[in-house]
């Protein structure tokens, strides 16, 4: 079994700048701060899968390249703006509004939508039932309020002051040209994610 996600990556110039904001956190001594992720780890996940047998890998490879050989996946464009803390995972985020309509940003919304009608029909194919019974967990249901977001801490617990806030931390406009299949792989290192395979964006 591995644990995979569709996603996109930043550029090495988004990858300095996030590094930027990170490094401007840490130097401000920001309370509840919390642990930098590794450069090398930064993403826009796109639909997550999770534990993924190899049957239902190729599956969804075999799935993404028919889709990618007739009209393929269209290419997108994207601001994160906005540092955003969720408590629950403890992550603060660099992210742009949630994503709740269509017409608010058709491209990207297109892309999510289509991962995750590509991970639901494969999932629902390799479990016999969506309810509880026999102790099984009903699918997850397609998304409802997609947050394009690029984690930069983790195990953080407090927004910055509003001071900080107004350091002027830069904003990254994201236009990537593939979509990829990360696995995200537990090392002596700590998580790390790679890719394993890549498709255009058009």
């Amino acid at each position: 079994m591995q644990r995979l996600f569709l996603g996109v990556s930043p550029t090495k110039q988004h990858v300095n700048l996030l590094r930027d904001i990170q490094s401007q956190l840490g130097t401000a001594g920001h309370k509840g701060y919390g642990r930098p992720v590794n450069r090398h780890n930064f993403h826009m996940t796109l639909a997550f899968l999770g534990q993924t047998d190899d049957a239902s890998l190729a599956q969804l490879i075999k799935a993404i390249d028919a889709m990618a050989c007739t009209g393929g996946w269209t290419k997108f464009s994207i601001t994160l703006d906005k540092l955003t803390l969720w408590r629950k995972p403890q992550v603060l985020c660099l992210s742009a509004p949630s994503l709740t309509q269509v017409s608010l940003n058709p491209e990207l919304y297109y892309a999510v939508d289509h991962c995750q009608k590509i991970i639901d029909s494969i999932q629902s194919k390799s479990q016999p039932t969506s309810s509880t019974e026999n102790g099984a967990e009903p699918l997850i249901k397609p998304h409802l309020h997609f947050t394009p977001h690029i984690t930069l801490l983790r195990k953080a617990k407090l927004l910055p002051k509003q001071t900080l806030m107004q350091m002027g931390f830069p904003s990254i406009t994201l236009t990537p040209s593939q979509m990829h299949l990360y696995q995200s792989v537990s090392g002596e290192r700590g998580v790390e994610y790679h890719i394993l395979h890549s498709w255009p964006l058009v």
